[in-house]
């Protein structure tokens, strides 16, 4: 009888032969092998699988290293380090980034602006493999396989980031993973190659940061911290539960199944259409009048001294929106420190500049704000 630790082992000796062999077909073999091990046999030996598979990335050819590293996400999602795994992960990112921006360059030089690019979910066309000519195999093929596989890398990528030591490592020195780069990188690929929105707001979240909320109706202000809120619907959702369901302000509060989902509470991926849905109860805006959209990041609060600085205006607009974390792996926490009244909160609202109208804030996005 195969115990599930002599498969896994077996599994784990052809693919290291693989590797050391540098033979694709034994590569791929080894791959059909442990994916068709059973999920609970993963899931048992993912701390040790995740970052044995996850250290040989960089020694694949491109499609490879992406199918697999899809498969090195889902063992961190079981338990796999994200730590020990994360390193391989984030630079097989960039990597595809800057080989898929070059491929949208070299398409542009070739075919010019009116030409679309291909679908990045596909493979070549014999026609396309024909039109980009002799020079394919030199010059198209690695960027081809960065566009190619752009998806599968952000996939894995996700995985790890909702680990916050790995978020946490993102912010020291290094060449090849630091998180301005990475963020920049999507955004420079995002018009090409369409939504990145998961691995950017991964990139993105915050970690035990501190936040001052100033409500200008009530001219009290509030010590914050936030942590994993991944955009400013759910910092919506736990502003509103901490601060008007816990007596702060006035208003309608959120329900308590809005306020966990966008907090701990497992969410059932299979029925979203069914989660709660939540009603904006303030206009975030900047301390110069400038809103702050609820589409975008927490990240967008602007410093003021050190600390992000966010003013809580009456909505504009009622506007009604689904109660859920988009990063659902990562759990969002809001934690109220202090309650200032209005004589110690009054410094913090000198000078605050009027709310602008909508037709202005509407004017600013679409110039990109």
């Amino acid at each position: 009888m195969i115990t599930s630790d002599t498969a896994v082992r077996s599994a784990v000796e052809s693919f290291d032969a693989a590797i050391a062999e540098r033979s694709v077909s034994q590569l791929e073999a080894a791959y059909q092998t442990l994916a068709s091990l059973p999920r609970d046999t993963l899931a048992e030996h993912s701390r040790e699988l995740g970052p044995h598979l996850a250290g040989q990335l960089g020694e694949m050819p491109q499609w490879h290293a992406a199918v697999y590293c899809v498969f090195v996400g889902a063992l961190v999602e079981w338990n796999a380090d994200a730590v020990a795994c994360a390193r391989p992960i984030l630079s097989g990112l960039r990597t595809s980034m800057e080989r898929a921006i070059e491929f949208t360059e070299l398409w542009r030089e070739h075919y010019g602006e009116e030409q679309e690019l291909p679908n990045p979910s596909g493979m070549p066309s014999p026609e396309q493999q024909e039109a980009f000519g002799a020079d394919y195999a030199q010059v198209w093929h690695a960027p081809y396989f960065g566009w190619l596989t752009v998806h599968r890398w952000e996939s894995a990528a996700v995985a790890v980031l909702a680990d916050p030591r790995v978020r946490a490592a993102l912010d020291a020195p290094d060449e090849l993973a630091d998180r301005d780069t990475l963020v920049e990188l999507t955004r420079r690929l995002e018009p090409h190659i369409g939504d990145l929105r998961c691995v950017q707001r991964a990139l993105l979240l915050l970690d035990d940061e501190p936040l001052l909320v100033l409500d200008r109706s009530s001219g009290r202000a509030f010590r914050m911290r936030m942590s994993g809120i991944a955009d400013n619907y759910q910092l919506q959702t736990l502003l509103a539960g901490a601060l008007i369901g816990g007596g702060h302000l006035l208003g309608n509060a959120p329900s308590a199944e809005a306020v966990a989902l966008s907090a701990t509470a497992p969410i059932d991926m299979d029925h979203l259409d069914e989660l709660p849905t939540a009603v904006e109860c303030f206009n975030f805006a900047e301390p110069s009048g400038r809103w702050i959209w609820s589409e975008t990041t927490p990240d967008r609060i602007p410093l003021v001294d050190g600390v992000r600085r966010l003013v809580l205006d009456p909505p504009v607009l009622q506007h009604h929106y689904q109660a859920v974390r988009f990063l659902p792996r990562v759990p969002g926490k809001l934690t109220l420190e202090a309650v200032l009244e209005p004589a110690e909160a009054a410094p913090y609202f000198t000078g605050l500049g009027e709310l602008m109208s909508w037709q202005e804030a509407g004017r600013l996005a679409a110039d990109g704000y």
